[in-house]
């Protein structure tokens, strides 16, 4: 298993996103990129399916860009993103951060696309798509308002300085 991969696809009406090993903030940008692609009200998508089979770990630039995501799918009417195959540190993760009732989780296996494209980390990551990803955190509970208030404080504060470099 790569220390970093994350890879997407359709199998039929559901779009698939396999996070497989430490996901961290670097793939965030290129996911967000292609899923405002996929989830559009004008897109064939009719579920949304997370296959964590092969992740690990996540930090919590990644929760947030899930957390995102599936706000993002639920206003398109596609229900919970569920989430399949998830180990006991990814439920953690998704417990303490209080994603459990953002999210849909089973036991069965993925839907399988025939083929999935393989996001890279082409773009750089600013301060700002950080501070959203931990915005959207912060706004699920205030657990999570008071755990990442400094890093929050911190990233807005680098924006101000600097806003054409981050």
């Amino acid at each position: 298993m790569n220390e970093e991969s994350l890879r997407i696809g359709l199998s039929g009406t559901a779009l698939v996103v396999a996070p497989e090993g430490h996901m961290t903030a670097a793939l965030c940008p290129a996911l967000a990129q292609r899923l405002a692609v996929q989830l559009r009200p004008e897109s064939a998508v009719e579920s949304f399916h997370l296959d964590y089979a092969g992740c690990r770990y996540m930090d919590s630039t990644f929760l947030g860009q899930i957390v995102s995501l599936a706000k993002k799918a639920q206003s398109l009417g596609l229900g919970k993103p569920v989430v399949h195959g998830a180990d006991p540190q990814c439920m953690s993760l998704f417990r303490t951060m209080g994603m459990t009732g953002l999210l849909a989780f089973e036991d069965s296996p993925c839907p399988q696309p025939a083929a999935m494209e393989t996001l890279n980390a082409r773009d750089v990551l600013k301060a700002s798509f950080i501070l959203e990803a931990h915005r959207e955190l912060m706004g699920i509970s205030p657990e999570n308002e008071e755990r990442f208030r400094v890093l929050a404080g911190a990233l807005e504060d680098a924006l101000r300085m600097e806003p054409e470099d981050l």
